[in-house]
């Protein structure tokens, strides 16, 4: 239990980090390319940050089952991906907050959800026998 602070505080650490980047991408590919498009251009960039912080820095974790790591982090994607797209459209289409701002606040939304699927599954420390 104690380990779990410092590790809660670097994920924190690196939400915020890739909430910046994937909201600084989102304003700028949102000059030319409007609210929707920006959205889904971003994110792929700000999944794989996120997957290489939270591996490396975060979790710590320097096991070799990348397969089923990748795999269960693009599962984890496409749902938390489902929710922030929902939280997104929400944030979009009932108030006036700009593309970027629904982006970030869509990005937190969902990260409670990956913390608890990162730390209980795909990062734990031993693998399932």
């Amino acid at each position: 239990m104690a380990a779990l602070l410092p590790r809660l505080v670097r994920y924190a650490v690196v939400g915020g980090l890739v909430m910046v980047v994937f909201s600084s991408l989102n304003w700028l590919f949102g000059l030319r390319l409007g609210k929707d498009l920006s959205f889904l251009l971003a994110y792929p960039p700000a999944v794989a940050l996120h997957f290489w912080l939270n591996k490396t820095w975060t979790f710590g974790c320097e096991r070799t089952d990348a397969a089923r790591q990748f795999s269960e982090y693009a599962v984890m994607v496409l749902v938390t991906f489902a929710i922030q797209a929902a939280v997104f459209k929400l944030l979009t289409g009932y108030s006036s907050i700009p593309g970027w701002a629904a982006a970030a606040a869509a990005n937190a939304a969902q990260m409670v959800v990956t913390f608890i699927a990162m730390q209980f599954r795909i990062f734990r420390n031993a693998p399932e026998l």
